[in-house]
């Protein structure tokens, strides 16, 4: 759970969520080409997810971004926990992406020690294609009065494309083409 004190109020998880997946649109907004940005979409038959971000006016490569609440110095066996459950989105038609992404909390002080994270031999696919890619994003992020801009969202360690077969690739075909982005560049 997410909870952060403000001027002696906790800003609630829900909250804090929130301004996580609103920050994480927002660096893809600025990062991809013509993007449509799906914020928790809730795509039939598969797993969770907190930003689903398309490229090229929804016709381009796909990222797929979960957000986890650990401590700010994550164990090595917490991230292989969750970069376990992360690589195997795709596994069964769960929720195919090109690009995968990890978010955690990080804080001036831990992002040197996070930066080690491109050491670990699990963000590789078993197959040796694709890596997930780990986002950070700024514990300042959590509190009301922080301004949601391109500093409180990093790329610790960048993503390489997994391979999707065309097969699994139909159940998000078919959320996109029935579903509307939450966040779109009018063209």
């Amino acid at each position: 759970m997410i909870a952060t004190e403000i001027g002696g109020r906790a800003l609630n998880s829900r909250l804090s969520h929130g301004r996580v997946v609103n920050a994480i649109a927002e660096m893809f907004r600025r990062q991809l080409s013509i993007p449509h940005i799906f914020l928790e979409p809730r795509v039939p038959g598969s797993l969770p997810i907190d930003v689903l971000a398309v490229d090229r006016a929804g016709s381009g490569d796909v990222h797929g971004v979960q957000i986890k609440v650990m401590p700010l110095l994550p164990t090595e066996t917490m991230m292989q926990k969750n970069l376990v459950e992360l690589k195997e989105l795709d596994v069964a038609k769960k929720l195919p992406v090109n690009f995968k992404y990890l978010a955690i909390q990080a804080n001036e002080g831990s992002i040197e020690t996070l930066q080690q994270l491109r050491h670990y031999e699990s963000l590789f696919d078993p197959s040796g294609i694709g890596r997930v890619g780990i986002l950070a994003y700024n514990e300042q992020l959590l509190h009301a009065e922080a301004e949601i801009g391109p500093n409180l969202v990093s790329v610790i360690v960048a993503p390489e494309r997994f391979r999707i077969r065309g097969e699994k690739f139909d159940s998000i075909e078919k959320f996109l083409s029935k579903a509307k982005p939450d966040v779109a560049v009018r063209i």
